[in-house]
């Protein structure tokens, strides 16, 4: 027998974040059914038992006593959920698992013995980091899967929220991403207006309406004009506004808890900026210079197409790249700068250069000094050794025969490329 409704309301479910960001899609029993099974979890739970569920108290849970094929559902979706695969993430690793590894029906008697997989015991039992809580009675209303999906991934970000004291947060998702973490394959909803009608805006409203969490703003985020991204923007609800929002509602009052935005604001979260960081923007350098940058962006993107409208006006905004005679200005400096520095590091190259052909100079001299100071005998050994060399290396006729002419000439030694050849000779063997 499952609790009465006034202890239901207080379940509340577990788990671990990397079980909330897996990819998997179920049907909304089958999602109904794991959350059933996931409120008999007790935190102290060291194994996975095996439940027994009465239909009757699935159906009287989520208000489905008048379906009257209520019993063969929630047989067909246990049986199910033993061939759902959910794709988890672990160490590097990809996991790839079934929900329930057993599932046991006794015809006639309304009741299904389960048990969860194994592999799903370190994302469900003995949880003490990394974990998402929340109430089971928040989601017992949805009519959607995708709903349960979304606000369990909003959750998560609640306690970064709360623990910065913030009543509110954004979540942003890529498109692709999105439809990944709900199961949804690239052959569904291949419009984006179909996608948004039938799996954003209604669950959006279900979670806002049904919640502690309340998405007030959701904005597409566009590269080019292809929609690829999704910003949620989430006020979090006491239990009491939230116990209010719900009343409401029910005696037919439209809860006004929509903050309003700044158009400035509305326009910079359009390019893709946050609402913290649109806001921050706004405070800090106004209305008119976002609005005058936006419009010097807009401008630039007709004669070169800008792909990334957030970085740009992240830069031009501060800078005021808008003011178009401060901005000729800015780049007039930026190339005069830009030339100076050129014309500085060639002129250091052209030093370093020059000290180092004077050094090597200096040290060629004295060389060739040490030398010619040498015994006639010694002389003599070590310009037989370099004629070998020249041998061995095969050098030409020409360089063999300028050796010869000058190799007693100190002064053309000096300057003669095979000079240079013969002090390096004299050097790298360390005749001297």
């Amino acid at each position: 027998m499952f609790p009465p409704d006034e202890v239901q309301k207080n379940i509340v479910l577990r788990r671990s974040n990397e079980l909330i960001e897996a990819r998997y899609k179920l049907s909304l029993e089958e999602q109904r059914l794991v959350l059933l099974l996931s409120s008999l979890i007790h935190p102290d739970d060291e194994d996975f038992k095996s439940y027994e569920i009465r239909v009757a108290d699935f159906a009287k849970m989520f208000s489905l006593e008048k379906r009257k094929a209520i019993y063969s559902e929630v047989e067909a979706a246990s049986e199910r959920l033993t061939r759902r695969n959910i794709e988890l993430s672990r160490d590097g690793k990809k996991i790839y698992a079934a929900w329930l590894s057993y599932v046991e029906y006794v015809e006639g008697s309304g009741v299904i013995r389960v048990e969860f997989h194994k592999s799903l015991k370190p994302y469900l039992l003995q949880l003490h980091k990394s974990f998402t809580q929340y109430k089971l009675n928040h989601v017992m209303s949805f009519k959607s899967s995708y709903s349960i999906r979304l606000y369990e991934l909003l959750k998560m970000e609640v306690w970064k929220a709360e623990k910065a004291n913030k009543s509110s947060f954004e979540r942003v998702f890529t498109l692709e991403e999105y439809r990944d973490l709900l199961g949804i394959n690239k052959k569904e909803y291949l419009v984006f207006a179909d996608f948004r009608k039938r799996v954003i805006e209604p669950t959006v409203k279900e979670i806002s309406d049904n919640t502690d969490l309340n998405i007030f703003e959701v904005h597409y985020i566009k590269t080019g004009r292809k929609i690829t991204g999704i910003h949620f923007m989430v006020l979090i609800r006491s239990e009491s506004e939230t116990s209010a929002q719900v009343a409401q509602l029910q005696i037919g009052q439209e809860p006004k808890e929509k903050p309003e935005i700044h158009p400035a604001i509305e326009s910079l979260m359009n390019y893709g900026f946050t609402f913290e960081v649109a806001k921050n923007y706004k405070n800090k350098y106004g209305v008119k210079q976002i609005e005058r940058n936006i419009a010097y962006m807009l401008g630039e993107d007709k004669k070169d197409p800008i792909h990334n409208k957030a970085g740009y006006l992240s830069k031009a905004i501060p800078q005021d790249w808008g003011n178009a005679l401060e901005v000729e200005e800015q780049k007039k400096k930026e190339r005069e700068v830009q030339k100076k520095a050129e014309e500085e590091r060639k002129q250091q190259e052209e030093l370093e250069e020059k000290k180092k052909i004077e050094a090597e100079k200096a040290d060629r001299k004295k060389v060739l000094d040490e030398f010619f100071a040498l015994s006639e005998k010694m002389r003599g050994y070590v310009q037989a050794e370099y004629e070998a060399h020249l041998r061995e290396t095969k050098a030409f006729e020409a360089i063999v025969k300028r050796w010869q002419m000058i190799k007693n000439e100190k002064e053309m030694l000096l300057v003669d490329n095979v000079g240079w050849g013969f002090y390096r000779f004299i050097v790298e063997n360390k005749f001297l």
